[in-house]
């Protein structure tokens, strides 16, 4: 049996195009070869984020927390966290998810706004690897 790690999820409402969500995630890297982090990482001070631990994608707009995370990587486990912490449903429809694996976020900020657009961090959650 595989150990318990976390996932940290954040979501918006975009109508970004899936090249613009690519661009948002994409880390820059100074001459040195220094991460220097990507727009997403920056506006929520995350430091350095494996860009093999980060799925981000466009999704069908809805409400639910648990049907937004349909299709990312340990979608059962989530789910059923979300289902134990009886995860609300979200208070606008959101279609853009991003999924960090292995990142406890502290919870600072909550919310900010990336190209006008306002991501909101949902909570961490349990999965098995």
């Amino acid at each position: 049996m595989g150990s318990k790690k976390i996932v940290s999820i954040w979501t918006a409402n975009t109508d970004w195009e899936p090249s613009t969500l690519r661009d948002v995630m994409s880390p820059e890297y100074s001459d040195d070869g220094d991460f220097l982090g990507s727009e997403f990482s920056k506006a929520f001070s995350l430091g350095f984020v494996d860009d093999d631990t980060v799925e981000a994608d466009k999704i069908e707009p809805t409400n639910s927390l648990i049907d937004a995370i349909d299709g990312c990587s340990y979608d059962l486990d989530i789910a059923s966290d979300m289902k134990n912490k009886n995860t609300p449903l979200t208070e606008a429809p959101i279609d853009t998810i991003v999924a960090i694996y292995d990142c406890s976020f502290s919870d600072t900020p909550k919310n900010t706004k990336i190209r006008n657009n306002l991501f909101t961090y949902q909570g961490s959650f349990e999965y098995q690897d």
